[in-house]
């Protein structure tokens, strides 16, 4: 894992390159740069652990180039739970639920990601109030994007969730 700095890095960090993906989509190009600038960017090789399960949930991932595969492991086996790429987020429900990863993230592929920590996070509510809206709907439609995937994959393999359990 080496920290890449938007001098040395050989991907397109334009905000018009970025808006592409899900996460910036409809920010402001000042709000992308401020991201961008503010969070830690890091290159990955491929099969390159970026957490493990158990890790501080205290930052969310946006992918720049490449891919993650997110994994959780069970009684008796390890489970691929989805691959992310660009423009997409990982980590997000950890950092707001204040709780540790639930689950490893590993590179596919050479890998490029913006950490955003909960203290840029929260800076960037206090100089991009308008921008930070528009982030929170871009990773709720991401995240509800990725529940509706798992509710299918739930019910096609003919599993029930008993939500009135204390564990849920």
């Amino acid at each position: 894992m080496n920290t890449v700095t938007t001098k040395n890095c050989p991907y397109d960090l334009c905000a018009d390159t970025l808006k592409k993906g899900s996460i910036f989509g409809a920010l402001s190009a000042s709000a992308i740069d401020y991201l961008v600038e503010r969070g830690k960017l890091t290159h990955l090789d491929d099969g390159e652990l970026l957490f493990e399960d158990g890790d501080k949930g205290d930052s969310f991932y946006i992918i720049i180039t490449g891919a993650l595969c997110y994994y959780q492991d069970n009684d008796m086996d390890t489970s691929f739970i989805r691959r992310v790429t660009f423009g997409q987020a990982l980590g997000y429900v950890s950092m707001i639920s204040l709780s540790p990863r639930n689950g490893y993230a590993k590179a596919l592929g050479d890998t490029v990601i913006l950490e955003v920590d909960y203290n840029v996070f929260g800076e960037f509510h206090d100089h991009f109030a308008f921008d930070f809206g528009i982030l929170i709907l871009n990773l709720s439609r991401d995240m509800a994007r990725n529940i509706q995937v798992l509710s299918r994959t739930l019910a096609n393999a003919g599993i029930s969730v008993d939500l009135s359990k204390p564990e849920y």
